[in-house]
């Protein structure tokens, strides 16, 4: 019985010996590696990369940048091998590129370029969800005194404005010298726009009842996409399949007036007043100048005062 009590002793000194080893192990080799992530996007002051941008505790220079260059790409297999005989864990999470970029503050005018880039996407599309703000950078090299220069105005073109990323012209003023500069941004936003609940016919007079708001991606708007709230008497034109987005060639605006329809109206001269019934011979509404036809086949020109009077022209 002791002999079998000491073997017990022995087998728990064993385990515990061996559990030891194990966590004196797993200390020492998490006291000399590291695990290091590698992402898409690195900003920079500098030519040389060193491997502390990665988090690694060194500043051994990874690679060299061309200092003309504001924005560099370069393969993560570059990065990688840098740290393989480093006994470093490497996670990359770049896509297999990773982007320098310098100035990412664009020497303080990043903010208000960022304002006035989404001050044109919101006019374009007042109902926009911004979800990740515009990142921007400058395609070359900004003036070593870009501090001291103004911003007057952006400009981008409409089809850019259904684009989450792409490009745009910025001018600057400094005193009387100006500098228009081009710039690249990257976004995340979503737009409101329309679909139809069902088919919808040529001359369908739109309800609330014949369409949905929905949020897509700036990238997933079809071209000419109604962005903004519909207006008033929108009518069908062509066809319309259940599903599809509302666009602006879908619709037209359905005038007070129709063509053929009967109105009154009236010709003054020197104070005198005559009335007299006429055809309208276009679509019309208050305010526009239309030509009528008389009972007596007489064409004349005529403007629509209110919804149920024209006064003659000529």
């Amino acid at each position: 019985m002791v002999e079998h009590n000491l073997a017990k002793v022995g087998v728990a000194s064993s385990n515990l010996v061996s559990r030891s080893i194990f966590f004196l192990l797993l200390f020492f080799t998490s006291l000399f590696s590291q695990t290091l992530y590698i992402n898409k996007n690195y900003c920079i002051e500098q030519d040389a990369i060193h491997a502390s941008l990665f988090g690694y505790e060194g500043n051994d220079v990874v690679l060299t940048l061309p200092s003309e260059r504001s924005q560099y790409s370069v393969s993560s297999g570059t990065i990688l091998s840098f740290f393989q005989d480093r006994n470093v864990t490497v996670i990359d999470s770049s896509g297999g590129i990773v982007t320098f970029k310098r100035d990412c503050n664009l020497m303080g005018k990043a903010k208000i370029l960022q304002d006035a880039l989404l001050k044109k996407f919101q006019d374009a599309a007042p109902y926009l969800r911004i979800e990740k703000k515009p990142y921007i950078f400058a395609k070359t090299s900004l003036p070593e005194d870009f501090e001291r220069y103004e911003l007057v105005s952006v400009e981008i073109s409409n089809n850019m404005l259904h684009k989450s990323n792409g490009s745009f012209f910025a001018y600057f003023q400094m005193g009387t010298q100006e500098k228009k500069l081009y710039f690249f941004y990257e976004m995340e936003a979503k737009v409101l726009v329309f679909k139809a609940k069902h088919n919808l016919h040529n001359g369908k007079i739109l309800t609330s009842e014949d369409y949905e708001s929905v949020w897509l991606n700036l990238d997933d708007i079809p071209i000419r996409a109604l962005t903004q709230d519909l207006p008033h008497n929108s009518m069908v034109k062509g066809s319309l399949k259940a599903g599809q987005i509302l666009a602006d060639y879908h619709l037209s605006i359905k005038k007070m007036f129709s063509k053929q329809e009967r109105i009154k109206a009236l010709f003054k001269e020197e104070g005198l007043v005559i009335e007299i019934q006429a055809t309208l011979l276009s679509d019309a509404d208050v305010g526009d100048v239309v030509k009528i036809r008389t009972e007596q086949g007489k064409v004349l020109n005529a403007k629509i005062i209110s919804s149920k009077e024209a006064i003659i022209l000529e």
